[in-house]
């Protein structure tokens, strides 16, 4: 048994897909397959259950899971402390305009929890500033928004798209629809999210189609956005967070798409353990 076995075995219990999780390893799905299954022949149990649908943990799995994750945690910071020269620091830049990091910040427990040795340093700027600091080595990884970097110097990584829904309060007469058209905000009481930059693309398509965006309060931070919203001030279009108060309700657009993707970059030429570290997470 080797420790490549044991990731591909934390991998494809997050993944819960054979093809998906080989390729987070870089590897090709047969030598996946076949890691996996060298690993189970070693422990002398099954570790999943599989079919053409679903991969799943036995019971064997679940009870390795956690064992297997303290293992790799252990072996990286047993080699990190032998890398004298080895910087123990990651260097992180958020872009200042990303409201739910719900997305980004389980990428970053899963490192802490594998690579314990290693410490962050977070940064939230604007995206030319992120980017800049980035070609200067001064950060190691960002989370930006999408765009064409103009450069060959980077390498980047879809993260995760944010898009943009209706967001009520709970007892508003349209929190029930499983989708809602821009003509039914028409002339309603409105909040915007000054720090949202796909507010052009709003005001551009309400303009268009001759609606009225009555805004009433414009405000800068997602919190207190959704605490007027849920306090029946009016209603907004923001991304939709994995978990959110039962005061509010977000419902899909059904007539327009207003969205960006969050990516992840960084310099092809760093050589940093930290860098090659946190990419495999």
């Amino acid at each position: 048994m080797n420790l490549q076995f044991i990731k591909y075995f934390i991998t494809l219990a997050e993944y819960r897909n054979f093809t998906k999780a080989a390729e987070k390893n870089f590897v090709v799905q047969s030598t996946f397959s076949t890691g996996i299954k060298k690993l189970e022949e070693v422990l002398d149990c099954q570790l999943f259950y599989r079919d053409k649908r679903n991969v799943n943990l036995t019971k064997e799995g679940e009870q390795l899971l956690p064992k297997a994750k303290e293992l790799l945690s252990l072996w990286n910071s047993i080699e990190i402390s032998f890398r004298e020269d080895q910087v123990k620091m990651l260097k992180v830049g958020i872009l200042n305009t990303i409201h739910h990091t719900d997305i980004v910040v389980p990428i970053l427990k899963n490192f802490r929890e594998l690579y314990k040795a290693y410490q962050f340093e977070l940064i939230e700027d604007t995206q030319a500033s992120l980017l800049e600091r980035l070609k200067k080595n001064e950060l190691d990884v960002v989370f930006v928004q999408e765009e064409d970097l103009g450069t060959n110097i980077f390498s980047k990584r879809f993260v995760y798209e944010e898009k943009l829904e209706v967001l009520l309060p709970a007892s508003h007469e349209l929190h029930n629809k499983s989708k809602i058209k821009l003509s039914e905000l028409d002339n309603l009481s409105f909040i915007k999210h000054g720090n949202c930059v796909l507010n052009h693309q709003v005001e551009e398509q309400f303009r268009e189609r001759g609606l009225e965006l009555n805004e009433i309060f414009t405000v800068q931070h997602s919190e207190m956005l959704i605490s007027l919203v849920s306090s029946n001030m009016g209603i907004s279009l923001m991304a939709k967070p994995q978990s959110h108060s039962n005061l509010i309700t977000f419902v899909p657009i059904a007539d327009a798409e207003f969205k960006r993707d969050i990516i992840l970059v960084w310099k092809n030429n760093n050589e940093s353990k930290a860098l090659k570290c946190f990419l495999t997470v």
